[in-house]
């Protein structure tokens, strides 16, 4: 939560500081040509956009056991997106790579162990690590991703696409980099986490379909993941899920 919290702050900062840029900028004369004249918006001239999404996190046909907490399972996607207009068209390519960090939050205390490479949803009460625990609060897998996702975009404003509204549909494919669970519990009047740095034989890519909808700076969007979550046949007793995500996105430059 704290690289979150201080990725949004570094949103806000160079918002203001793009905004304040704006500022110094004269706008243009209007034409005397009424039928021909066109006002651009001033913006500072970046070669792309740093894109910062935010979202929440769901399993699609997952086994009951691996029910989560959706508004405790966020998601932090911050990527370079390099804008390529069609032309003078309506229409342009975006694409970029960046990092994506995906939180599934347990909705009952459990978590995953592994057992012979194969991976197993256990209930805490039956480990024997946990065995004097009285409570825990939270419990939760995070997988995080380097990412390249790519998009097609439709603009209302031909001639000045930072300054309109678009729709966007594309995907990305992200190589994963690492993983943990960690448990969060009471034991003996003492608040504890418990950390295991270790993949669960997640799926070592992820790839799907995403989408937008927004203006500017700001959008709506969502992504489905087409592949599994989990590798192969590496699971004992669940059923293997796809996820999907929705969220918000702020965009600086």
């Amino acid at each position: 939560m704290n690289f979150m919290k201080q990725a949004f702050l570094v949103v806000i900062l160079l918002s203001l500081g793009s905004s304040l840029i704006a500022q110094d900028i004269p706008a243009s004369k209007k034409e005397s040509d009424a039928s021909t004249a066109y006002r651009y918006t001033p913006s500072p001239d970046f070669p792309g956009t740093l894109v910062f999404d935010w979202g929440i996190n769901y399993f699609d046909g997952n086994s009951g056991i691996m029910d989560t907490k959706p508004w405790s399972s966020p998601t932090l996607n911050v990527y370079y997106m390099y804008d390529h207009r069609l032309g003078s068209t309506r229409f342009s390519v975006n694409f970029g790579a960046g990092i994506g960090t995906e939180k599934h939050t347990f909705n009952s205390a459990v978590t995953f162990t592994d057992s012979l490479k194969l991976t197993i949803v256990q209930p805490l009460d039956s480990i024997p690590f946990f065995a004097n625990i009285s409570s825990a609060s939270k419990s939760q897998v995070v997988m995080n991703y380097i990412d390249i996702p790519i998009e097609f975009r439709i603009h209302s404003r031909k001639k000045d696409h930072k300054r309109s509204f678009y729709l966007a549909l594309g995907g990305k494919i992200g190589f994963r980099m690492g993983g943990k669970t960690k448990v969060v519990y009471d034991e003996f009047g003492t608040t504890k986490k418990f950390k295991d740095l270790y993949q669960f034989n997640v799926n070592a890519i992820r790839y799907g379909a995403s989408a937008r909808i927004g203006y500017g700076p700001f959008n709506f969007w969502g992504y489905y993941g087409f592949n599994k979550y989990f590798a192969g046949n590496k699971t004992v007793g669940v059923n293997n899920p796809n996820t999907f995500s929705v969220g918000v996105s702020l965009s600086a430059f």
